[in-house]
């Protein structure tokens, strides 16, 4: 620790702490449905994106456990040498078929495929227009693509137009259930802005395909003209695909650093996720019920007095000041629930949220539970 880069490091920690916005990982030792259990106690979990329960599956878990046996733990090669499953490539013309698109490329990860989606794609010749809350990743692609950009105020059509005529794009960038909103854009008139400026659409549905829209193919396809999903939420799994075109899955295979530059997923992965797109076509009765969760939990949370955001399963409690935001949530462990408290630089300075993520394993009697816990650690942290 004597050297100054580390006096530097362990510095920028402590004004993160002193300020409200430490992070620590937490060690979870048991899943069972709603619960996690930590250092030796149960909590009711409202902090997964395992929004259809998939992941704990018993069938699915068994299956994964074959596949394992018969084909090992890792595939030893990237996806060019010979880390190409057969499977893999059934799994991606599945989703592309199932979810309405030309072809799929998979990834190793959500933040990996909009990394290297974008930097590959655009260039310092290049404009983008991205709506302000877009995800962290999307902006990393961006700035890694060296293309020109400017945000446009979340959600508002109204100012994107304002910037397509100020600044003809190459792409405009958004989501379709933004992640710590729990809102999504006005594709209708995204479509029309589209059709009168001819720019390309790209779309992150990570946090809406297998759960919203008919069948759970999500929400931009209409307008989409790429669109990134993930395995790691309603999927149950990890990894994450890129939905388009096949031209662009052909450049992102002959250019993607992200992708030709890393060992492939295990070679079971490919039947898992052919597995798992089939429970997500028939899981019609889970989609419904988080539907009608989500409208319960909506009006019974704002019986705390606090504002909620979020249109889906997806909730965000409006907060606003950071150490605030983190006493809640720790106050609220205290009675045994867990909730992510989104600061800053997740959301904006000043704007922290308590994060509600919604599964179909919760039922109403969680959501009042949430409720009574909360409105006893609003009294508590305003006593302080």
């Amino acid at each position: 620790m004597h050297h100054p880069i580390f006096q530097r490091l362990k510095a920028e920690i402590e004004a993160r702490e002193q300020a409200g916005l430490g992070r620590s990982l937490m060690a979870v030792s048991e899943r069972h449905g709603t619960t996690v259990t930590v250092d030796g106690r149960e909590y009711l979990n409202f902090s997964s994106n395992d929004f259809l329960g998939l992941a704990q599956d018993p069938d699915m878990a068994g299956k994964l456990a074959d596949l394992c046996r018969r084909f090992g733990s890792g595939s030893g090669a990237s996806r060019l040498v010979t880390g190409t499953e057969s499977c893999t490539l059934a799994a991606e013309q599945a989703l592309a078929d199932y979810f309405g698109y030309e072809s799929c490329l998979i990834m190793g990860s959500g933040f990996l495929a909009n990394l290297t989606l974008i930097a590959t794609l655009f260039s310092e010749k290049d404009t983008l227009l991205l709506d302000k809350r877009a995800h962290t990743s999307t902006m990393a692609g961006v700035r890694h693509s060296r293309a020109r950009f400017h945000t446009f105020r979340h959600n508002r059509m109204s100012h994107l137009r304002k910037l397509l005529e100020a600044h003809p794009p190459e792409a405009v960038l958004t989501e379709s259930l933004f992640s710590m909103d729990g809102d999504s854009p006005d594709f209708a008139a995204l479509k029309k802005l589209k059709e009168e400026f001819n720019f390309l659409l790209i779309v992150d549905e990570a946090h809406a395909l297998g759960v919203l829209g008919s069948g759970g193919k999500g929400l931009g396809r209409d307008v989409a003209d790429v669109a990134v999903g993930t395995l790691g939420k309603a999927f149950g799994m990890f990894g994450a695909f890129i939905l388009g075109p096949q031209i662009v899955r052909d450049y992102l295979i002959h250019f993607g650093q992200g992708f030709i530059y890393t060992t492939a997923l295990p070679p079971w992965h490919g039947d898992m996720a052919l597995a798992m797109l089939e429970q997500i076509r028939c899981a019609d009765d889970r989609r419904a019920h988080l539907h009608e969760l989500g409208i319960a939990a909506r009006e019974i949370l704002r019986e705390t007095g606090l504002t909620v955001h979020g249109e889906a399963h997806i909730l965000a409690l409006e907060v606003g000041d950071e150490l605030r935001c983190q006493e809640l949530a720790t106050a609220l462990r205290r009675e045994g629930i867990l909730l992510f408290a989104a600061r800053y630089p997740t959301v904006p300075l000043g704007q922290a949220i308590l994060r509600v993520c919604l599964t179909s394993e919760h039922r109403l009697a969680d959501i009042e539970r949430l409720r009574d816990a909360l409105r006893n650690a609003l009294k508590e942290v305003t006593v302080k």
